[in-house]
């Protein structure tokens, strides 16, 4: 590794939850600012929740818990997990806006930050306004922002709204405005959390082509998102989070990996139209089979499927109605549906299968990405690299004259 641009060792960030009520009147108000003082002495009287460890607390929640890693200058880490894993938290730190509990993180040099719509701007400046108060805080003089503001100005397309207050803003102009100031300043480490959440496609591409660019530059970047493809194509290194606790990795992939589960062929789900459902691959086949249980005889079990790349691009789905399937000859209420999938001929590689059942008008039972799967030489021994040609393996007729 090279000379390193953010080091974190031991970080943790505990927050307290509970519900704050507030006051329904003046008398109500008097009475609480009565009770602080015994309250507070009560609570002196108690010993105090131990420190050492990350024993979960009454009331308390670990947002993050012993996470260390380097990233070197000029590397571009993603950032991976679920919702509430922590990696809005982690971001909150390093870029000075919230304190750790313990722990301690080392940034080499200035920073700019896109965290979430709302958070930079002043919302009664104008956006030329923000511009410069932005560059102010990275520490920069107004000749140095005067040099990037048409830059920004190009990138963000906000020029007819310069001088209107950004709290008139939509939400895409604001995060336009907020990426090309991030982006064009003159940070040595960008950290973005979700950018591609907001804004149209163009603008979503236009974003990761920017970060691209601040790479080659030479700059360090953190990224968080969901969008998986971005994540690959974009970043050198990975860091996944479960649950506050992280593992940096090697590759994007192993962490993609990690993010995405291990592959499972398998599952049951209790109180459940579904019961179980499961999908594996018999030689050049893939077949799926769902035990049902429905409350009333059905005319048609409509089970339909999508199968998606480990990156949750869908390749491939249908149902028995699309499928023209023929209607058994007497319903029932439960059974198992078995499906074979012939074709397309998937290429070695991960991949995700959402399930959907109904009666053929309404849907009862739908789970997104419910099985991870691995496909081995389903398409023959000799295929080219999913990664450079796709999932699927062509069928096609070849004729030389």
């Amino acid at each position: 590794m090279g000379e390193v641009a953010i080091r974190v060792e031991n970080l943790g960030k505990r927050y307290k939850i509970g519900q704050r009520v507030r006051p329904k009147s003046f008398g109500e108000m008097l009475t609480g600012l009565i009770r602080t003082p015994f309250n507070e002495a009560k609570l002196g009287l108690r010993k105090p929740p131990a420190q050492d460890g990350f024993r979960q607390c009454e009331g308390m929640v670990w947002a993050l818990k012993d996470l260390t890693f380097e990233v070197a200058k000029g590397e571009i880490l993603g950032v991976i997990g679920r919702n509430g894993a922590g990696k809005s938290t982690l971001l909150k730190i390093l870029s000075r806006i919230t304190r750790p509990t313990r722990g301690y993180a080392v940034i080499s040099g200035r920073v700019g930050s896109l965290l979430e719509v709302g958070t930079g701007f002043h919302g009664d400046l104008t956006g030329r306004e923000n511009i410069y108060l932005n560059g102010a805080f990275l520490g920069m003089r107004k000749t140095e922002i005067d040099r990037k503001f048409d830059e920004i100005i190009a990138f963000a397309e906000t020029e007819r709204f310069l001088d209107t207050p950004v709290k008139h803003y939509s939400s895409g102009m604001y995060m336009r405005l907020a990426f090309a100031v991030a982006a064009h300043l003159e940070t040595e480490i960008l950290f973005v959390d979700e950018v591609l959440a907001v804004g149209d496609v163009a603008f979503q591409k236009k974003c990761l082509g920017r970060i691209g660019e601040v790479a080659k530059d030479g700059r360090t970047v953190v990224f968080v998102s969901h969008n998986m493809a971005a994540i690959e194509r974009l970043c050198t290194k990975g860091l996944y989070i479960d649950k506050g606790v992280g593992l940096s990795t090697s590759s994007v992939r192993e962490a993609i990996g990690l993010y995405l589960g291990d592959s499972c062929n398998e599952v049951n789900w209790d109180n459940e139209i579904i019961s179980k459902a499961s999908i594996r691959q018999n030689g050049e086949q893939i077949e799926i089979d769902a035990d049902y249980k429905f409350k009333q005889n059905l005319e048609i079990p409509c089970l339909g499927f999508v199968i998606s790349d480990y990156l949750g691009n869908p390749i491939c789905g249908t149902n028995p109605l699309i499928d023209a399937v023929p209607i058994p000859m007497t319903s029932t209420n439960a059974g198992r549906v078995h499906i074979t999938l012939e074709s397309p001929k998937l290429l070695n590689g991960t991949y995700r299968l959402s399930l959907w059942f109904g009666d053929g008008r309404v849907d009862y039972f739908h789970r997104q990405d419910c099985i991870t799967f691995d496909v081995v030489n389903m398409a023959g021994l000799k295929q080219l690299p999913a990664s450079s040609v796709g999932p699927v393996a062509p069928k096609c007729h070849w004729h030389f004259s």
